[in-house]
């Protein structure tokens, strides 16, 4: 027999108390996991950042680094890559990501991040991405695409808080430039 079924049969032949008991073990093991989670989503933001490019102007006092040519930053579950990037601080903190492609280049500015346990792996490309960190909202303009799991967003321009989970996608405005939407039912749970 399955664990979930043994665990569903013992649970149901407990008496009260040992009923209470058991299901405060499991609100336990659950708040834990979720305190777990949240200690490793603001860890995340405490691991080093990694920086590739083939040029960098940094400027610590005004709070704002550019790297251009061939860029390639990750911390943690998060890697952009393009042909610039500007990094801007407020009050000694990454406050805000701009990846900026080559206007032609068919290579696109890109922003990955890693599947969580609440969020599948998000994978956009556009002419510019603009993150911003404490908000977590991602702003893509230019050929927008953003692939979340298996579903998929395109427009021109393409905004996405990923606490609320909430998109906003949109055209040129012209006939043969419509926004394209795969969303795939989800299975019950």
């Amino acid at each position: 027999m399955p664990l979930i079924e043994c665990r569903v049969l013992h649970f149901a032949r407990a008496n009260s108390s040992q009923r209470l008991i058991m299901l405060l073990r499991h609100c336990l093991l659950l708040l834990l996991a979720l305190i777990a989670y949240d200690v490793m989503a603001r860890d995340a933001l405490l691991l080093p950042i990694t920086i590739q490019a083939d040029r960098a102007t940094v400027s610590e006092s005004l709070g704002r680094s550019e790297y251009q040519g061939n860029v390639i930053i990750a911390q943690g579950l998060l890697r952009i890559t393009a042909d610039q990037v500007n990094l801007t601080s407020r009050d000694k903190a990454l406050a805000l990501i701009e990846a900026i492609s080559k206007p032609g280049d068919a290579s696109k500015a890109r922003f990955e991040q890693g599947a969580t346990e609440t969020r599948p792996k998000i994978v956009a490309t556009a002419t510019n991405i603009t993150y911003q960190i404490i908000s977590e909202t991602l702003l893509l303009n230019g050929s927008a695409q953003l692939t979340q799991g298996a579903d998929t967003y395109q427009g021109e321009t393409l905004s996405y808080n990923l606490v609320e989970g909430l998109f906003k996608v949109e055209s040129d405005g012209t006939e043969n430039n419509r926004i394209n939407l795969i969303i795939n039912p989800r299975p019950k749970q």
